[in-house]
């Protein structure tokens, strides 16, 4: 590890004593850079705060068990999306198939009453697979306690194309303008936890509970960082790109903030653990810690934990908490005393 100085001191408006156990907890933290997997070392809590590139599988087998608290994820949605390092395109038995191991996992590394929030949409209209019933099925198979299904109604028909047999009732088409949110639980309904670490209020409380989530997806506009994920289009003297390469850009797939943060006020503590096995560009991640959570973010893909350290990093900029950052080379051998205690 390289040598760290503390920089960025806590606002003096820090008065709960909850929130400055966060802050303690994370004063000698440096900022998020990628763990490649397998690390140097995996003494003590390796894995917590990471950003952690490799095969999912495989790290999660190497997590302690009952060290989470609550997973979000949302895996590959296999109707040919072009993410990076993942063929998209499996039969389905096999898909469903490749996914049981990362069920068993998570099951596993979860607490006993710790929660798992599944995103998953219904695939193709002509090839309808009714994705949604048969991981859960898989899930409560294994065990899990099913607890909910949350609507996340979307709004994203624009355009029109697919209708089936227009005006007639020969083969018409519906399309989904919706994606559901599966939520499970291990083994109990119950959470303990700190009543004090609870820090939902009372009106997102009354409005998350409602099942019926309307939340636009992420866009460039909406977010920042999916800026710098797209080649600009349609400027004046603007780098050419192919449309081969400009659709391998970007994770295809990001979720919104707005409904990281629902469910990770409403189904965890302050404190808590949060994992997401395909983390992608680190939305979980980066709410986890605005929220004040831990966070164990696993992706494959290099390009996507990259964003996501860069994304945390900013966060904790953000808030203003104290973190270790690496000092520049040139004061490193004036701090090479004191930097191995650190």
């Amino acid at each position: 590890m390289p040598p760290f100085q503390i920089t960025e001191q806590p606002p003096p408006n820090l008065t709960s004593a909850d929130t400055l156990r966060f802050v303690t907890r994370h004063a000698m933290q440096p900022l998020p850079q990628v763990l490649h997997y397998p690390p140097t070392s995996t003494v003590g809590d390796w894995w917590r705060d990471q950003i952690i590139c490799g095969d999912s599988r495989v790290i999660l087998q190497a997590l302690p068990a009952e060290c989470v608290h609550l997973v979000i994820t949302s895996p590959p949605y296999n109707v040919g999306l072009d993410y990076d390092g993942h063929h998209d395109a499996m039969p389905y038995e096999q898909y469903l198939e490749w996914l049981m191991p990362f069920w068993r996992e998570i099951q596993r590394v979860l607490v006993p009453g710790g929660r798992f929030a599944l995103n998953i949409t219904p695939t193709s209209i002509k090839d309808f697979k009714p994705v949604h019933y048969d991981m859960a099925a898989q899930l409560r198979g294994l065990g899990f306690i099913m607890r909910t299904e949350i609507l996340w109604y979307k709004q994203t028909i624009r355009r029109r194309t697919a209708w089936g047999s227009w005006k007639s009732p020969r083969n018409p088409h519906v399309m989904p303008s919706w994606e559901y949110v599966l939520v499970f639980s291990k083994g109990s309904w119950i959470l303990e936890g700190n009543p004090a670490d609870a820090d939902i209020t009372g009106e997102e409380f009354i409005k998350f509970s409602d099942a019926f989530w309307h939340i636009h997806p992420e866009t460039a506009r909406r977010q920042p960082f999916l800026k710098s994920l797209y080649p600009p289009r349609g400027k004046k003297n603007a780098p050419a790109n192919p449309p081969s390469a400009r659709k391998t850009e970007g994770h295809p797939a990001p979720f919104p903030e707005e409904l990281i943060y629902r469910l990770i006020k409403f189904y965890s503590y302050r404190g808590n653990v949060v994992l997401d096995p395909f983390g992608g560009t680190g939305t979980v991640a980066t709410v986890a810690t605005r929220t004040h959570r831990h966070f164990v973010h696993l992706d494959l893909s290099k390009k996507y934990c990259e964003i996501a350290a860069h994304r945390v990093a900013t966060e904790l900029r953000q808030m203003k908490l104290p973190y270790l950052c690496p000092l520049p080379p040139a004061n490193r051998r004036q701090h090479g005393k004191s930097s191995s205690s650190v």
